[in-house]
């Protein structure tokens, strides 16, 4: 009786533990090291592309 007690307690006590670790709140920095790749990404996106309409402007402006 009393090993299946400690069974069913052992049980329990690891299923309670694997929802908490399931279903537990991120409490991740939002400035991740991947999120903060994806700013830098982004960044230079817009760095090349700001590049690239200043030289299509310009291609633009000699051809008038």
């Amino acid at each position: 009786m009393g090993r299946m007690v400690t069974f069913i307690l052992g049980i329990v006590v690891l299923v309670v533990a694997a929802r908490y670790v399931l279903n537990r709140p991120a409490k991740t920095d939002p400035e991740a090291a991947a999120a903060r790749r994806l700013q830098n990404v982004h960044k230079a996106a817009d760095r090349i592309e700001t590049d690239l309409n200043k030289n299509a402007d310009a291609i633009f402006n000699k051809a008038e």
